[in-house]
């Protein structure tokens, strides 16, 4: 409504179209005057004047106040040869944690993926997102992550299943993609790392109520775990290649209905993901070493090792000389990914040992040659083959058809960074806002936030996102959480953290001569005379720092201190140094490996 911006407000906050505020004042020559505003919602049970009047207090020194708890939190990362890479982390925290919403439905904060998602579709989905986006957290802010986690875990139903979306007021979305197959994963994932990162054993003891199931008892978080496994073994299970059944979506929430659409029956019922078994042979190893760390008994432990396994087999079977496949549509359609090379399955296959050490070398080269050659800002999800889609829905070089993804690339660096540095590296600064913004300088979004996916150079519109009849992204193009958390964690990734059973593993191989990442949980330097860090996690107690040195430095005489005490350096098997030490609260566990 323009024409109402030429009259006086009347202070109405209910005018529908926009946030107007206007205030009058007069100023005398030399005069000043501050005026402040407090804007938000309200939760339910929560009276506007009181909230007011504890903003009101201290707005003389809310600035002072915020800044210094923006500067206790958050990660950063600072390397002399990259400085604005400092900016951007920065950035990133900074944007994500703001982000944060809250659902009184479920009486928890949620980093809801947004952009056109939340704002355009109306709906807080796909149930994996929140997860992803809260695992940086895990170094600066565990309770937002406890609060994300009990979140997806009120949502368990009592097969285990996790709804795909929420909408409205905790309504579960219709949506064909609710039969999906990995939701489960993630949260396995999610808790189990929230938990090796801090030592919080008690998490596991929190009684969740079924938000979606009224009247029924609140069950533990790890009897919850439990029961997502249980259901990804059991109700999803596998086909007859042994791999995890796809069910109407993995990852990929479209691959079903686009590329299976001649037989989407028979794909949804004999269909099978090598994603989901790629990704499976590391997760429930991860959810083995949660196990192991707070003593849960040997049988959880076992079965879930040997699905690992299984799952690792089976999916190494679908090697086919140069990659893996995608999945199995069902008899009448057959193999995808024999043609094309997509992306989503080929970093898990190498962070789950899936591949052979001379299998990863061949497939990092295919990786590099086909995805991330041929693009300036991130690998592409799929290369240009026989395998794009031809029907118009999605042109060539978007989305799901070889567009870029933050969420499949954060997987890649992490993968890149166990077998290339120096490949990882280059492709965690190709992901950055800061690299779009010199490539792509005419394309206002994806320069201080983004979408979740961007046109690929195979695109008529690369650096773009799609907007086809069917799926126009550019309708809301920024506040998608992916364009920030996943730069966030991946930069962990990249030094190679760790969380085991005795504490964290780290391999500091990043090609910079000097280097620092730190956090409230975690800290590692690289300079002149070694590296150094400090490990703090909630509880106190003995923790083992696993420390693997490129090979330039690995030979080279050193010693080491802990805690401020001169070590001998123990060198094991592999070329790994153990430091160990204990923590408690405001005591981190700090080490330094000198020459």
């Amino acid at each position: 409504n323009p024409s109402g911006a030429n009259g006086a407000l009347d202070g109405a906050l209910d005018a529908g179209s926009a946030l107007l505020l206007e205030r009058r004042i007069e100023l005398k020559p030399g005069e000043s005057r501050t005026l402040y505003f407090l804007y938000g919602y309200l939760p339910a049970g929560v009276e506007l004047d009181p909230l007011v009047e504890k903003y009101r207090k201290g707005r003389e020194h809310v600035l002072t106040d915020s800044s210094a708890e923006w500067r206790a939190h958050g990660m950063r990362f600072r390397t002399a040869s990259e400085p604005w890479a400092e900016r951007e982390t920065k950035w990133n925290y900074y944007y994500l944690r703001s982000s944060l919403t809250y659902d009184d439905f479920f009486g928890e904060h949620i980093f809801s993926q947004g952009a056109i998602y939340q704002y355009v579709m109306g709906f807080q989905g796909a149930a994996r997102d929140p997860l992803q986006h809260a695992l940086p957290l895990l170094f600066s802010d565990p309770g937002i992550v406890k609060q994300v986690l009990r979140y997806t875990l009120k949502e368990i139903r009592a097969d285990g299943s996790i709804p795909y979306a929420i909408v409205g007021h905790g309504a579960v979305a219709c949506m064909t993609s609710d039969n999906s197959s990995d939701m489960p994963l993630w949260l396995l994932w999610a808790v189990s790392e929230y938990v090796l990162a801090t030592r919080d054993k008690a998490f596991l003891d929190e009684r969740i109520p079924a938000a979606l199931v009224p009247g029924s008892s609140p069950s533990t978080v790890r009897e919850l775990l439990a029961r997502c496994y249980r259901h990804v073994v059991e109700d999803v299970g596998t086909g007859e290649h042994g791999l995890m059944r796809m069910l109407q979506d993995d990852w990929n929430d479209a691959l079903v209905m686009t590329w299976a659409q001649r037989a989407i029956k028979e794909c949804v019922a004999r269909g099978e993901s090598v994603l989901n078994s790629a990704m499976a042979a590391w997760v429930f190893e991860y959810y083995v070493r949660l196990l192991t760390f707070v003593g849960d008994g040997d049988k959880p432990a076992a079965d879930a090792r040997a699905k690992a396994s299984e799952h690792r087999q089976a999916a190494a079977k679908q090697w086919n000389g140069k990659q893996l496949r995608r999945a199995w549509l069902g008899p009448t359609l057959g193999w995808l990914g024999e043609k094309g090379l997509w992306i989503e399955p080929q970093p898990w296959a190498i962070i789950g040992g899936v591949t052979t050490p001379d299998q990863t070398s061949q497939l990092v080269r295919t990786v590099d040659e086909n995805l991330r050659q041929p693009s300036p800002i991130g690998a592409m999800q799929m290369n240009k083959s026989d395998d794009n889609l031809a029907n118009g829905m999605v042109g060539a070089g978007m989305a799901i058809n070889g567009g870029i993804w933050p969420s499949l690339n954060q997987t890649l660096i992490w993968a890149l960074a166990l077998v290339n540095p120096q490949m990882a590296w280059d492709e965690w600064k190709k992901n950055t806002l800061a690299r779009h913004a010199a490539v792509y300088p005419d394309i206002w979004y994806g320069v201080w936030s983004g979408p979740d996916t961007l046109n690929s150079t195979v695109s008529s519109k690369p650096g773009e996102t799609i907007h086809q009849p069917y799926m126009s992204w550019t309708d809301w193009p920024v506040m998608n959480l992916h364009a920030h958390a996943c730069s966030l964690y991946s930069l962990a990734r990249l030094l190679g953290v760790e969380f085991i059973e005795d504490g964290v593993r780290l391999r500091p191989g990043l090609p910079l001569e000097s280097y620092s990442f730190e956090s409230p949980l975690l800290g590692v330097s690289k300079s002149k005379v070694g590296y150094e860090g400090w490990y703090a996690p909630a509880a106190a107690g003995e923790w083992t720092v696993h420390v693997t040195l490129p090979e330039s430095g690995a030979g080279q005489r050193m010693y080491a201190e802990i805690n401020g005490k001169r070590s001998r350096v123990a060198v094991q098997a592999g070329g790994v140094i153990q430091l160990r030490g204990s923590s408690g609260p405001g005591k981190p566990l700090r080490w330094a490996l000198r020459r």
